[in-house]
């Protein structure tokens, strides 16, 4: 009997602490894509966590957008640089941003035809919040100063432990540092 409790109790441990992964059910992505976008995730999740001094995701992500909308400014943490570095190189890259250079800087910006928006509009069928971003990226083709706003305000209207929306978390706000 105590075995069959144990095992019970491991077995629903393990399926709590299943991490949701990134929606490919149109298969917009491929595998080595897939795996380039959960290092995304991963990575961030880590800046986040460090910098706010937390082990919960949802924690540092909630501060990190309060911290935006309180100051106006989007915050380059520790290790964002090396990040948005290495995204460049990323064959997932071109598929979600574009590079553009002035006579000092490379930077980017989202696509707004791209694999990355009928991405944000499928995970939109499952997210009114998500939904209207993706909308709005559709409408604008940019991110204008009212969506940015919006996203930092109305943030806690996501699940931030669904990998998908800690994903669009961080493209939203590596594209504002880098743009």
């Amino acid at each position: 009997m105590k075995k069959r409790i144990l095992i019970l109790f491991l077995t629903i441990l393990s399926a709590c602490k299943q991490e949701s992964k990134i929606d490919n059910s149109n298969e917009i992505w491929t595998e080595p894509e897939l795996s380039e976008l959960n290092s995304i995730v991963s990575e961030f999740d880590r800046i986040l966590t460090t910098e706010y001094k937390t082990d919960s995701e949802n924690k540092a992500y909630l501060e990190y957008s309060n911290n935006v909308l309180q100051n106006q400014i989007v915050p380059n943490l520790n290790g964002m640089e090396k990040l948005s570095s290495d995204l460049k190189k990323f064959v997932v890259f071109d598929k979600i941003w574009w590079k553009y250079t002035d006579s000092n800087s490379e930077y980017f910006n989202l696509k707004t035809d791209s694999n990355y928006i009928k991405y944000l509009t499928e995970i939109g069928k499952k997210s009114d919040f998500i939904k209207n971003y993706a909308d709005q990226l559709n409408q604008t083709r940019d991110l204008l100063p009212s969506v940015i706003a919006g996203f930092s305000k109305n943030i806690e209207n996501i699940d931030l432990t669904d990998k998908n929306n800690r994903l669009i978390f961080a493209i939203h706000y590596l594209t504002l540092i880098n743009r």
